[in-house]
């Protein structure tokens, strides 16, 4: 189905979305104006969507590109439910011409804000497929969307990596009598079951519309950063999730976590553009050959200054590539990794059973979006393991090498900020329920705001399970508030319970009864110190991602639901309030 709609003269965010999905298959690009006035339900509001057919018959390099850059400067989202076959054999991604148009719309798109391209992570998961294998979820232009149920947990159809930047729902698990996602068809009925990411990734880019309606002038990469920021952990007690250097909550299936509509709308409306894109690249080629032995590991240390004291010069990451040559003797017993100067590690390309191939890979382009908002200064770890016997079709001699290392590239993406935080020394430790635990000393990196440490370690012990709440002791809480600027606050206002602000409330409410009534209140003094120590607190928040929020929120709640005894609101712990 093919719908167009002019932009609304009064409202000049009217949004286009061009959909193409598998069910386009069957949709003649170009039809007679009469037929083409059908209604479609959007995900976001006051929008026209087009479809523009493309898989019905072989596709090419020059197909795929003239879809993607098709009416650029009228189009705002393109919406990409396909890609290679999700076999776990295939390795295919976007060759020269629709590399190119991938990057001209996001330079040129928009009027120069940037087309954002949304396409699906891959429904291989039964495969046991693996996305750093999809060379268009390994682009930095693309929006990766991973699928999850009702219950918030990853579909059985999807694909990890360290590419997927979000995930949305896809309706019921497997078995469940609840429905799964529906939507129109192209010849105007219904379809009660549109499962796997191909109905993902519509959903985000609804979502998306939504967000640039009320701030069109956002960039690309701000809706990127808008995702990394607001995105939510819909299973905290899901393994995989981890917490990176600059404070983000990653996920090899769930990216930065579950889109937030509501959230990504309130702050879209007070968003300011991130910093010019910058790019930094370094390369290895090992002498002499790194050879891979069976059941073998190879590493190569590369050491980067992210091209410091010249003009492209980074000291906050966004996008992470790695372009590698591998000779393979079997790829799919290969696993690929890289760890980042501070420690994350992201699994670029996992084993794959059914990958038999002895192509290995040839400049082939990984990525991962699990060191955002980190320091790329200092020493990358690139690391390849064969796990010999994985694909069980290939048998090969016992003693046969297994490949080599021939040349890898390191590409930073990111930004430069001059003002960038700087370390003040260690937090004391993070206290609960009686018992310290001291923070260990590889969590506190160089250049990190103090706050994103104390909460990504109260994170960090909750999820090992040392935990279940957090307090905040007296120094860290000290080290909190001053993180914020300059503050006039004596130790004895330091000491004194941190309220929350529905405490605070009441206490006003409290305070203003006693004065209609005509009695002088014994503890305004108390009261302006806690109104302070909230204004501080508010000045903080507005200086951390914003995933952090609701975290200090959760703590505030919990210390005063044990100042009282644990009684009324969500319970004495955020382990309940996560049940």
């Amino acid at each position: 189905m093919f719908k167009r709609k002019e932009r609304d003269e009064e409202t000049q965010n009217v949004l286009k979305i061009r959909k193409t999905t598998p069910t386009d298959d069957t949709v003649e690009a170009q039809r007679e104006e009469e037929e083409t006035q059908r209604e479609e339900v959007a995900a976001g509001p006051s929008e026209a969507t087009t479809g523009i057919r493309l898989l019905a018959g072989s596709v090419t390099d020059a197909m795929e590109a003239t879809a993607l850059t098709f009416n650029m400067h009228f189009i705002d989202i393109y919406v990409c439910s396909w890609g290679p076959r999700d076999d776990g054999a295939e390795m295919d991604g976007p060759h020269s011409l629709t590399a190119r148009a991938l990057r001209q719309g996001t330079h040129e798109g928009r009027g120069g804000k940037g087309s954002v391209f949304v396409w699906a992570a891959g429904n291989g998961g039964m495969q046991c497929d693996h996305c750093g294998a999809d060379g268009y979820v390994n682009s930095i232009y693309t929006i990766a969307i991973g699928a999850v149920t009702q219950t918030g947990r990853p579909a059985h159809f999807g694909e990890p990596c360290p590419g997927v930047m979000a995930v949305t729902l896809t309706g019921a698990s497997v078995g469940s009598p609840l429905p799964m996602v529906t939507v129109t068809s192209v010849e105007g009925g219904c379809v009660t079951h549109f499962p796997g990411t191909s109905s993902a990734a519509p959903i985000a880019a609804g979502i998306l519309a939504l967000v640039l309606e009320v701030n069109p002038e956002l960039t690309w990469r701000d809706v990127q950063h808008l995702i990394a920021n607001t995105a939510q952990i819909p299973v905290p007690k899901e393994p995989g999730w981890n917490i990176n250097a600059a404070g983000y909550h990653v996920h090899h299936r769930y990216g930065f976590g579950l889109l937030d509509a509501g959230l990504m709308v309130q702050h879209a409306t007070r968003f300011n553009t991130v910093s010019p894109q910058r790019k930094c690249m370094k390369e290895v080629t090992p002498h002499p050959t790194r050879i891979l032995s069976p059941g073998g590991v190879v590493s190569v240390d590369i050491e980067s200054d992210a091209c410091r004291g010249r003009k492209n010069e980074i000291n906050t990451v966004e996008h992470v590539q790695v372009r590698v040559s591998i000779s393979a003797v079997c790829r799919g017993d290969l696993s690929i990794s890289l760890a980042s100067p501070a420690g994350t590690v992201s699994l670029l390309l996992d084993r794959r059973p059914n990958d038999a191939s002895t192509a290995g890979l040839k400049n082939w382009t990984l990525m991962t979006l699990h060191c955002w908002g980190e320091q790329p200064q200092g020493l990358w770890t690139f690391q390849v393991t064969d796990h010999r016997g994985t694909v069980l079709s290939y048998s090969r001699p016992s003693d046969e090498a297994s490949g080599a290392l021939l040349r890898v590239t390191l590409i930073l993406y990111g930004t430069y900020h001059p003002h960038r935080a700087v370390h003040e020394g260690p937090l004391q430790s993070v206290v609960s329920m009686g018992s310290r635990h001291p923070v260990p000393h590889r969590g506190l990196q160089p250049n990190r705001d103090p706050t994103l440490e104390l909460i990504d370690w109260i994170h960090q012990m909750e999820r090992g399970g040392k935990i279940q709440a957090a307090d905040i002791t007296l120094p860290a809480r000290h080290k909190m508030l001053k993180s914020s600027g300059d503050l006039a606050l004596d130790e004895q206002t330091l000491k004194k319970p941190l309220k929350s602000s529905k405490a605070l409330q009441l206490h006003q409410t409290d305070e203003a009864q006693k004065a209609s009534t005509g009695s002088r209140p014994s503890d305004v003094k108390e009261l302006h110190e806690t109104k302070t120590i909230m204004e501080n607190l508010d000045r903080v928040k507005r200086s951390l991602p914003l995933r952090t929020l609701r975290d200090i929120t959760n703590t505030l709640q919990i210390q005063e639901e044990q100042q009282d005894g644990g009684t009324g609101g969500r319970g004495g712990s955020r382990q309940q309030a996560a049940n």
